[in-house]
């Protein structure tokens, strides 16, 4: 199976739409998606609705957490409470009890899906995996050769080899090999907010028979974006920083 995976689109739109094409014309034979759905942009419910549309698997990142649990204090930037908020005052309850039904961990064939880490799956707190110490707990727990998770907006893959070390390197094209019994962890990077200093929108195909990858970037409409999320009224660095892609 031809597998395409996005993560952390964060209700832009435009930058879904052109990553979903870029799969489609690919010949993806399935898109998921690993959360993060919204927050931070201007066109949550258009993504939902997409999403919806696609029949595109999606598991529940922390935004689309914070969305569904109103009235809480989250330990996070203040213009990220400020996104989140916004955020629920323009979604249709239907569209929130849809972020709320989001399972937390899917599996697909051989492939685990999840947000963060394995470690944390019931969406009290969410571990961000940037290096090898943090990776370790979640190989602990994986249980699939493949895993998938979003969260850090970066691509990366992390091996857990047959002596049990962990590496880290940047996720690009290529084949994971299927003849030993190592754990891969990767990231697919951020359809709508990329913080991997490229602006385009990222996306992965993964074949799940014969392990190879195939990294995808795609130019979208930054700039209108941009004018989408000031005309909306959210924080002014949730627009500047698509531009930069950090």
């Amino acid at each position: 199976m031809r597998l395409g995976i996005l993560s952390d689109i964060h209700s832009n739109f435009n930058a879904l739409t052109a990553s979903f094409k870029a799969l489609t014309n690919a010949g993806c034979d399935k898109i998921i998606c690993a959360g993060d759905v919204v927050g931070y942009g201007a066109r949550p419910a258009e993504c939902i609705d997409f999403l919806r549309e696609h029949n595109i698997q999606t598991v529940k990142g922390n935004h689309d957490n914070y969305t569904v649990c109103k009235n809480v204090e989250w330990n996070i930037q203040p213009y990220a409470v400020d996104a989140i908020k916004w955020t629920q005052d323009h979604l249709t309850q239907d569209r929130i009890d849809w972020l709320d039904s989001l399972p937390f961990i899917m599996k697909i064939e051989n492939v685990t899906v999840v947000h963060a880490s394995l470690e944390a799956v019931d969406g009290e707190y969410w571990p961000y995996i940037l290096d090898t110490k943090s990776a370790l707990f979640h190989f602990f727990l994986q249980e699939t050769r493949f895993a998938f998770f979003g969260h850090t907006h970066i691509p990366l893959l992390f091996t857990y080899d047959e002596s049990r070390r962990i590496s880290i390197e940047i996720l690009r094209s290529k084949t994971l090999s299927q003849t030993d019994d190592s754990k891969y962890l990767l990231n697919p990077g951020s359809v709508g907010q990329p913080r991997d200093f490229d602006a385009r929108s990222a996306a992965v195909i993964f074949d799940t028979v014969s392990g190879k990858i195939e990294m995808l970037r795609t130019m979208y409409d930054v700039g209108g974006t941009q004018d989408e999320i000031i005309a909306a009224g959210l924080p002014r660095i949730l627009a500047t920083r698509l531009s930069r892609g950090n």
